[in-house]
């Protein structure tokens, strides 16, 4: 009678391979997601070569890119063209640095940014904090995206108080207006936002001027 021998398991030795094969699905993996959040470094600088407004640009690589923490005047607003040539000035033609924050993408698909160039003098312009410095823009904090928030905040503050820009224009309410913490944006009591707040979201302050000393945003739409 023949005898079978028993065929022992015998592990796979992962030493045996080499490690090129074990690291080159996750450095694929990685290269795929570093070609998405590149941000352009002193090898291949980029340009602003096309201004759409006051908070957006076109990149010569063809990206549209949007400043993070910022909003400026829509067209036909006070103030559009001048906030539009004023972030001409800045970056038109203009190597940029751009830094990312934690979302990369908003619903347009255009890259969220924080904008840095430089001056003739080599110095680096904070382009987006600029733009609010000198009254040419809001403060538009949307979370996550809250890195330069405080900062946003104190120079709004004075450009108020200098009435700069669109701040020489505005005039805030004296009445209650309730704000939204999810948006930072707030709005009259009767603006039909207010009713698709939810509860826990909700915000009162006593006027405009508590709720934009906190960071929050006037509503396009009612103008509080």
């Amino acid at each position: 009678m023949k005898v079978r021998k028993r065929r022992t398991f015998q592990p796979v030795s992962f030493s045996r391979r080499p490690i090129w094969a074990l690291l080159a699905i996750p450095l694929l993996l990685l290269a795929v997601g570093a070609q998405r959040l590149m941000v352009p470094s002193a090898k291949r600088p980029l340009r602003a070569v096309r201004v759409i407004d006051g908070d957006t640009i076109v990149l010569s690589d063809g990206r549209t890119v949007r400043y993070i923490g910022v909003d400026t005047p829509e067209h036909g607003q006070p103030f559009y063209e001048a906030a539009k040539n004023f972030n001409r000035k800045l970056v038109q033609g203009k190597v940029v640095e751009l830094e990312l924050d934690v979302e990369r993408y908003d619903h347009y698909g255009r890259l969220l940014a924080y904008v840095f160039v430089r001056d003739m003098k080599g110095q680096r312009i904070f382009v987006n904090a600029e733009l609010i410095r000198n009254g040419f823009a809001r403060v538009y904090t949307k979370p996550p995206n809250v890195r330069y928030a405080d900062l946003f905040v104190r120079l709004q503050q004075e450009a108020r108080e200098q009435r700069r820009g669109l701040w020489a224009l505005y005039r805030p309410t004296r009445s209650p207006v309730i704000g939204n913490r999810n948006t930072l944006t707030f709005h009259r009591p009767n603006c039909p936002a207010v009713w698709r707040i939810r509860p826990q979201n909700r915000l009162r302050f006593p006027n405009a001027e508590a709720a934009l000393s906190r960071g929050f945003h006037p509503c396009r739409e009612c103008q509080p």
